[in-house]
């Protein structure tokens, strides 16, 4: 047995299948002959095993309207190892082998001839297909020949395998989604072994024989058979002589095939165990397990591409984009209607144009079209719109599919700090005051942390730690600076920075402040120590009276000094002077009282300061005493009382006086 050397056909060979009828080539114009090929198993298919015969009927035609005198059919091949004596023709009872000489054909008339080509154990097969030529020679009266060629295939071959009812195809059954016809699938061994009297007998095969499900997508072939696999098909381990092995299986549409007739087919394939290098399956030809089938129209529809967006507005306005997609799940043509629904949508949001419908789409593609919604700059954080849509098939108005689309709002943050002034003054102890006006440029509501840095001498201090505000609004908070109690005038606290941050912590605003001491003014005068402002005062006799004048404020000022309720004949020695902080000076009293002040009187006055700031201070009161003068002609004495010297010590001024009194005295017994 050589089916072990079953090769797959060549493509040439391929070409020569194509005609199964081939045209005439007339020898004259009223010369024709017709060929034609019937009664093989498949087309110009017949199957034979080795020392088994492939047959076939061929039909000679004389179609043309002048007789021919004799008629020869021929056989030849390409393979030189097969030989034309191998194939036999025979018609009514004769029969010759390699050629047949039929006579003659006159017009219209028809002739059948059998034709037999055995597959002899000497012929060389490198391919399971072999192709054979059938050469029919037709001679007209004139001697001119009509020449046609017919091409049919020898397929070597242990076993054959068809559908239950070929070569009448199967009754046509139509398939809804989920329908399952049942149908059989033939296997049959056709080899046969030759008798020493050269007849045939038929013999068991060993061939692994498979037979699968290799057309479209979509449609499941199961068996109960056991010799079925879910997924390899049917599988026999060698067959008995003469026998055949029949499959029932259940053909079911489960997935979407386009509308309308499909062929079920089944690849039929075989392998010989007995070759050691395993050799090339045999393949079948199609079209024996061929099973026609036709799909119903159905509809579906989906849509894709909705979903939410998130919006970012921190930028300005901004655009949400979809692509949409309508996708037709039925298996024919079909158009979708498209309803909106964007009552979702707020005033002052655009969405582009909605289209209506989805044009025509075929079966298992898509339309697809771009929706986009504009978002104004001024949207608040967690604003929405929403807005669906609804596809309704053409064909069926119960098919239909929606989608819902929505867009929300980011929140976005930003923040702004001004201040009701960029510096103050107060005085030392003084705590100054800085509103500041915190503004929330972000979209939603937000919580701003406050930090305050700066000397910490000055304590700086926000009145509070957070401040929680509305989006696009305002809102207050108050620095405090407390001025330290030693500070000179002019003294600065340096800068004060205020820093508010958003939540995200990406978002601050600072601003810078600062304080300066301002310049107190604080003047106090009083009397030197051990004095009570009294003096008594002889006529004609000049007197110096002195007052302690303190600066205690907290720079220098320049003070100016008057006199109140003063006599004409007081005066001061300076009227304005520059005093130091904490410093204290003495000012000067000149007091001349003439003949003309009143003996016993007492002349009460005071001394006024008044500070570079306008303030003013009144000294205590000051008490001089007219003394009248007891001699006349005496020399005038002048005396200074309760002056100091710069040294300033206690009781100096009184010292003088006491001294000015005793030379009076001594002047008087002197005389």
């Amino acid at each position: 047995m050589i089916s072990n050397r079953r090769q797959t056909l060549p493509f040439f060979v391929v070409l020569l299948m194509v005609v199964s009828v081939f045209a005439f080539t007339p020898a004259s114009a009223a010369s024709s002959v017709q060929v034609t090929l019937s009664d093989s198993d498949n087309g110009i298919y017949s199957f034979a095993s080795v020392n088994g015969s492939a047959e076939y009927t061929v039909t000679i035609t004389n179609d043309g309207d002048i007789g021919f005198e004799e008629v020869e059919i021929s056989a030849s091949f390409m393979d030189d190892t097969w030989l034309s004596e191998n194939v036999t023709f025979s018609v009514s009872g004769d029969e010759a082998p390699g050629s047949l000489l039929l006579g003659p054909l006159g017009s219209s008339a028809v002739i059948q001839v059998q034709v037999s080509a055995t597959v002899g154990n000497g012929a060389k097969i490198d391919f399971a297909e072999v192709p054979m030529d059938i050469n029919i020679v037709a001679q007209d009266d004139g001697g001119e020949d009509v020449s046609v060629g017919l091409g049919v295939i020898v397929c070597v071959t242990n076993w054959i395998a068809y559908e239950s009812n070929f070569p009448n195809q199967p009754t046509i059954n139509t398939f809804n989604m989920g329908d399952s016809y049942d149908y059989q699938i033939v296997v049959e061994n056709i080899a046969v072994t030759k008798n020493p009297d050269n007849t045939t007998a038929p013999m068991p095969i060993r061939d692994h024989i498979n037979i699968q499900y290799s057309g479209i997508s979509g449609w499941t072939v199961t068996s109960d058979d056991e010799a079925w696999h879910p997924f390899y098909g049917g599988t026999l381990e060698g067959m008995d002589a003469a026998a055949s092995h029949t499959w029932n299986v259940a053909i079911e549409l489960t997935g979407n095939v386009k509308a309308g007739d499909h062929v079920v087919d089944f690849q039929a394939t075989s392998t010989d165990p007995d070759d050691p290098m395993g050799g090339m399956p045999y393949i079948q030809p199609y079209g024996m397990t061929a099973i026609p089938v036709s799909a119903a129209e159905w509809y579906g529809v989906s849509v894709s591409g909705a979903g939410s967006r998130n919006v970012d507005l921190s930028a300005g306005s901004a655009i949400s984009t979809w692509n949409v997609a309508v996708n037709n799940l039925g298996n024919a043509k079909d158009t979708f209607s498209i309803i909106w629904d964007t009552s979702g949508v707020p005033a002052g949001w655009t969405l582009s144009a909605q289209p209506d419908t989805s044009g025509e789409i075929d079966w298992q593609t898509s339309s697809t079209f771009d929706m986009s919604l504009t978002v104004p700059a001024d949207a608040l954080a967690g604003t929405s719109a929403s807005f669906s849509m609804t596809a309704t098939s053409s064909n069926s108005a119960e098919e239909t599919a929606s989608q819902s689309f929505t867009a929300t709002v980011d929140q976005h943050y930003g923040v702004s700090l001004s201040v009701d002034s960029d510096s103050k003054s107060k005085a030392p102890g003084g705590v100054v005051d800085f509103i500041f006006n915190v503004t929330n440029t972000g979209n939603g509501e937000d919580t701003f942390g406050i930090m305050v840095e700066g000397n910490a001498l000055w304590a700086p201090t926000a009145s509070q730690s957070n401040i929680t505000i509305s989006a696009v609004s305002s809102g207050q908070f108050i620095v405090s600076v407390t001025i330290p109690e030693d500070r000179s005038a002019g003294a600065e606290s340096g800068d004060i920075i205020v820093t508010v941050s958003s939540s995200d912590g990406e978002s601050t605003a600072n601003h810078s402040v600062s304080v300066s001491t301002s310049q107190v003014y604080d003047i106090s005068m009083d009397y030197l120590s051990g004095s009570d402002g009294t003096i008594t005062i002889i006529q004609d006799v000049d007197v110096f009276l002195t007052l302690n004048v303190t600066n205690n404020g907290n720079g220098v000022d320049t003070v100016t000094f008057a006199m109140e309720n003063q006599p004409p004949w007081a005066a001061l020695g300076s009227d304005s002077m520059q005093i130091g902080s904490g410093q204290t000076v003495t000012i000067v009293i000149n007091l001349s009282p003439d003949t003309a002040a009143l003996s016993g009187r007492d002349y009460i006055f005071q001394v006024v300061a008044t500070s570079a700031d306008g303030s003013e201070t009144t000294s205590p009161d000051l008490t001089a005493q007219i003394e009248v003068k007891e001699t006349e002609g005496e020399e005038v004495v002048t005396e200074e009382l309760d002056e100091e010297d710069e040294g300033g010590l206690p009781g100096f001024s009184m010292f003088v006086s006491l001294l000015a009194l005793t030379i009076v005295v001594l002047s008087r017994r002197k005389d």
